[in-house]
């Protein structure tokens, strides 16, 4: 569990998304205050990846706002914001015709954060922490899905992010390569960054969350701590959904 302040970091005010008007989301309100740990839980197709990028404007809602540290995102701004909230996808997004160092550097040294010999230094701070720094000079192509997944976890925390969203990290990975994403997870939740994640890991989702959104029928249905969430749902739909998933 987390050490969280009562600070709000990131806010939804009646956050409605649509995809060529369909309603994907409609009128979200949620509040994640800085430091804690919020996982993202639900069926799939029910808006949970399409709500981590609303937070982050990579979807834009069609009305209401989202704000981070108090200040509403919008074009002019959101590449400032997003320095300071770090994203993790699915798919790795490392660029292949780079080294795992040169795809580390790139963004503090482009963005102009850090020099480059500061940002190496950095990089390979960050890749003895996850027990990568042999792989230093390899290319994405000969890492293991695992190992791409948490050099693309500290390509994030180079920037030294306040925030870190991560949309269902583990589900591109075969089985046996998930724990050590995920065990990389659970030390970054010790450190006192905020953290909001879409996992269908649900033993992974009890353990390190302090909240847990249920989200189904274009909403946030439940919202709640692990032990009520699992073991006092509210609604049909929870109750149905953790029948099969438990």
């Amino acid at each position: 569990m987390s050490t969280q302040s009562n600070e709000i970091m990131i806010e939804l005010k009646n956050a409605t998304v649509s995809y060529k008007d369909k309603c994907v989301l409609s009128n979200i309100n949620l509040q994640i205050k800085k430091g804690e740990i919020v996982c993202i839980i639900g069926p799939s197709g029910s808006g949970k990846s399409t709500l981590i990028r609303t937070i982050n404007r990579l979807v834009v809602p069609v009305s209401g706002e989202v704000l981070f540290m108090g200040q509403a995102l919008n074009d002019k701004n959101i590449n400032k914001i997003r320095e300071k909230m770090g994203m993790v996808f699915q798919q790795f997004e490392l660029f292949p015709h780079l080294t795992v160092l040169q795809n580390m550097i790139l963004a503090p040294v482009h963005l102009k954060k850090m020099t480059k010999e500061a940002a190496i230094v950095k990089a390979k701070e960050l890749l003895e922490r996850v027990n990568l720094s042999d792989k230093i000079n390899s290319y994405p192509e000969q890492l293991s899905g695992g190992q791409k997944q948490r050099i693309a976890i500290v390509r994030s925390l180079i920037m030294e992010p306040e925030a870190l969203l991560f949309d269902e990290p583990t589900s591109a990975l075969d089985p046996e390569m998930v724990k050590e994403v995920l065990q990389v997870i659970k030390d970054l939740a010790n450190t006192g960054i905020t953290i909001c994640i879409v996992t269908h890991e649900m033993k992974f989702a009890k353990e390190i969350s302090d909240r847990i959104l249920f989200v189904d029928e274009k909403t946030i249905l439940e919202d709640d701590n692990p032990n009520e969430i699992f073991d006092n749902p509210k609604t049909d739909r929870l109750k149905e959904f953790l029948s099969k998933v438990l």
